[in-house]
């Protein structure tokens, strides 16, 4: 019997991306439409993105380069046709049909996660505790699906925020706090506010680079006889 995945994610759910290359736009435009249509039944929430993404959906004519990613970074493809050139990789029979559709978002949705997990998803999943952001718009529906992410968003709201001072306000764990600022950087609603400091002189450097400064001058004080000249309308000798 076939364990199904936690319910208790359908509460939490991840904020996962999907790209799609080389279906015919009939095809993309209805594989698109069955995601938004499944949205409520699928343990993570699937947004379409062009480029870089979690989950590759390719058709026939790229399925050639499904594969060529390193596995330790490979993004999961999905193939899309009428015959799976994967010989046994993840494949969609067209035409789509809604159930298959969602028990294979599930699947790879469960690995992706998995994949967070372990620290080989993507460079978006690191983010140092000290890296300030702030918040550009409240998020959408999709991304407040459960009351303590709504609490995070708000005390985002009007003030830059870190992730450890996220998670002291909120009182919520790193992990909670973590994945919301991941979901929220994916859909480009945080803006990083802490510039890169310039890194110091080293002590060498400085010795090196910087010039002996003498003693500071004091400023000259006319003398007697300059302000007798300057009274009579006299100019000094040599300024002629």
């Amino acid at each position: 019997m076939t364990t199904a995945a936690n319910p208790a994610t359908k509460g939490q759910r991840a904020l996962l991306s999907f790209s799609v290359e080389g279906l015919p736009p009939r095809e993309e435009l209805l594989f698109r439409s069955l995601v938004r249509l499944l949205d409520h039944r699928t343990h993570q929430h699937w947004a379409w993105k062009a480029g870089a993404a979690d989950l590759r959906v390719v058709g026939e004519p790229a399925t050639a380069t499904a594969t060529d990613a390193p596995p330790a970074k490979a993004v999961p493809v999905l193939a899309v046709g009428h015959v799976d050139p994967q010989r046994g990789g993840h494949f969609l029979a067209l035409p789509l049909h809604a159930d298959v559709l969602e028990h294979t978002l599930n699947q790879l949705g469960a690995m992706v996660v998995h994949a967070r997990g372990l620290g080989l998803a993507s460079p978006d999943r690191h983010i140092g505790p000290d890296e300030e952001f702030r918040l550009l718009r409240w998020p959408p529906a999709a991304l407040l699906e459960v009351p303590v992410r709504i609490r995070l968003a708000t005390l985002m709201t009007g003030r830059p925020t870190t992730l450890a001072l996220l998670q002291q306000r909120s009182g919520l764990a790193q992990q909670d706090c973590l994945d919301f600022l991941i979901d929220l950087r994916r859909a480009d609603l945080l803006e990083n506010t802490r510039p890169a400091e310039a890194p110091l002189p080293t002590p060498d450097a400085a010795a090196t680079d910087s010039r002996p400064a003498g003693p500071a001058r004091e400023p000259v004080q006319p003398g007697l006889l300059a302000r007798i000249r300057n009274r009579l309308g006299l100019l000094p000798t040599g300024s002629r």
